[in-house]
């Protein structure tokens, strides 16, 4: 996905970068999280706004997720709005604001959906290609020291993906704008059994884990694991 869409009004969940090896960019992921009442007509106003001249001209991609799994949170879908940087954020945002097919598609999602919440994150580490996982595993989390973190999950992916272990795309996201948790990591697999599969490893018993906890218990807590799933996309 290489273009990018900018403010839609409601989802948190989830966002990858296209296909990348392991790295450190410039892309943002903008995340806005609704309660859905007609999801069909959720999909049909991006299917819409997606077809406008003003969707042509602008930097973005979009994603949807579908909220699998997310305890009390009320939220049932993710809209991921993809940046490739900071300038095509600005924009891509310029464009948006003032293009009448935009507050049409809004009209149409709050007519079908209530917002949650919404966060920015900018990409700090990934691996994998995202293009072909059906589903993802995310952990919401407050890290004090992020280099130590980042350092010890380099360490831990790297071990896990030499041995094969790794089912599909997974990376760290910091928190730009949001409240609630500084971090976002992500794993994904090409289906749910290979998914479980890879969450039986994270025992003690697994050395590159236990590791991984030992140098990582004090710095970090989970404040939210959830799964999702991706239903479509636009670019």
């Amino acid at each position: 996905m290489k273009k990018i869409l900018i403010t839609l009004l409601a989802v948190s969940g989830l966002s990858f970068a296209d296909g990348h090896g392991n790295h450190m960019d410039d892309t943002y992921y903008a995340y806005y999280s609704l309660a859905a009442n007609n999801p069909p007509a959720v999909i049909a106003a991006m299917d819409k706004f997606a077809d406008s001249k003003c969707w042509q001209k602008q930097k973005s991609s979009v994603s949807i997720m579908s909220e699998l799994f997310n305890g009390k949170s009320p939220q049932t879908h993710t809209i991921v709005v993809t940046h490739k940087n900071a300038k095509e954020m600005n924009e891509s945002f310029t464009i948006t604001s003032a293009c009448p097919e935009y507050a049409e598609f809004v009209a149409a999602l709050n007519g079908a959906s209530n917002p949650t919440e919404q966060w920015l994150a900018k990409s700090l580490f990934e691996g994998g290609d995202w293009t072909e996982d059906t589903v993802f595993q995310i952990f919401e989390m407050n890290i004090r020291n992020e280099k130590v973190y980042l350092d010890a999950y380099k360490k831990f992916t790297a071990a896990m993906t030499k041995k094969g272990q790794i089912p599909g795309s997974y990376g760290i996201e910091r928190v730009v704008a949001g409240t609630g948790f500084s971090h976002f990591a992500f794993i994904g697999a090409k289906d749910m059994e290979q998914l479980m599969d890879f969450n039986a490893l994270l025992t003690m018993k697994n050395s590159d884990f236990s590791t991984f906890q030992q140098k990582i218990q004090k710095n970090r807590k989970i404040v939210r694991r959830g799964i999702v799933a991706p239903l479509k996309a636009w670019d």
